[in-house]
């Protein structure tokens, strides 16, 4: 297969990215992720990938994407691989992907994943890789409004799968034996958060957008094209016509406003089987699983896209909370 061809060049806080999503580009017909992200993205996370050496004229980050079109990346799907030079964006954001081994978990359902191109020898090729996945990972939670505690490794993730409990950056680096990933980024994590840091600091990343006219489309899903109810060059017209259970997307299929307002007060909802339940709105660890018929406490969206539900609808809205609530779920949970 011949070398790659962007759809779209962009640069995103100094970071070169080539769009080539896989959802447009399938010859081989690979196994492709089906959940939606849109409007439930917490954060983002880190991994590393070895170093490989690539033919003149193109980079590790495009050859690992050309590997993925011709299915020999198993089935790992990222949104992104980055290297020295540039980074190939693979998946649409409101696309979830296969790369945190959580299953359905909020690792691979909720989080924009990076993929960090470098070797063990922390050289000036794999100082200036990693400084690019820095660049992106601020640019990335900056741009939904996330601060650095939404910064997790793949390790972060393997920790709640197995039930650890921990703050965000125990997690992040608490010892797993099934795997120790970013491997070449770990060793240094909190160096390499100060840097992520440093550029969420500098402002708004400066985003230089290809020549094409910038249209915001209100689909139900990027991928559901038939769906759309429109294309507007101003985004305030596309919130205005974005129904409820529908998204606004710009052009590279990025969520950028969701409406989501389908809930109300002491709604009865059905919960999938072994669905996490949280204590509040923003931490990622899991109370217990549940599932079973709930009510919406309220009917207000929290933060991360949960919902507060309680076991009686004559419970709904009584206080005080703490009472009442049983806890917090996501609400891509509900049958």
């Amino acid at each position: 297969m011949t070398i790659l061809r962007p759809d779209a060049t962009t640069t995103l806080n100094g970071v070169k990215i080539n769009e080539y999503l896989l959802t447009k580009h399938n010859p081989n017909r690979i196994d492709m992720p089906s959940v939606s992200m849109a409007g439930k993205i917490i954060g983002v996370t880190v991994h590393n990938t070895d170093w490989i050496t690539v033919a003149s004229g193109t980079t590790p980050a495009e050859q690992y994407t050309r590997a993925t079109v011709n299915n020999n990346m198993k089935d790992v799907r990222v949104h992104y691989y980055v290297d020295n030079v540039c980074a190939w964006q693979n998946l649409p954001h409101s696309l979830s992907g296969w790369h945190a081994a959580d299953g359905s978990g909020n690792g691979n359902r909720r989080t924009i994943a990076i993929e960090c191109i470098m070797s063990s020898a922390y050289n000036s090729t794999d100082k200036k890789s990693e400084d690019n996945c820095a660049r992106l990972a601020a640019a990335l939670l900056k741009q939904y409004g996330l601060d650095i505690n939404h910064l997790y490794t793949h390790t972060h993730w393997l920790n709640v799968r197995d039930g650890r409990n921990g703050t965000i950056d125990q997690l992040n680096t608490m010892y797993n034996r099934y795997k120790m990933c970013p491997a070449y980024i770990l060793p240094h994590w909190a160096e390499f958060k100060k840097k992520v840091q440093s550029y969420l600091n500098a402002g708004t990343p400066t985003i230089s957008a290809p020549s094409t006219k910038q249209l915001y489309r209100v689909r139900k899903s990027w991928t559901d094209a038939k769906s759309q109810l429109g294309a507007y060059s101003s985004l305030e017209n596309a919130k205005k016509a974005c129904k409820v259970g529908y998204s606004v997307f710009d052009a590279n299929g990025n969520v950028v406003y969701t409406n989501g307002s389908q809930f109300t007060k002491g709604q009865k909802v059905v919960i999938r089987a072994n669905t996490p339940l949280f204590a509040s709105a923003e931490t990622t660890s899991v109370t217990r699983r549940i599932s079973g018929t709930y009510y919406l406490y309220d009917g207000i969206a929290c933060k991360n896209g949960r919902y507060r539900i309680t076991t009686k609808l004559e419970f709904c809205g009584k206080t005080p909370v703490g009472q009442y609530v049983t806890g917090y779920i996501s609400w891509d949970n509900f049958i």
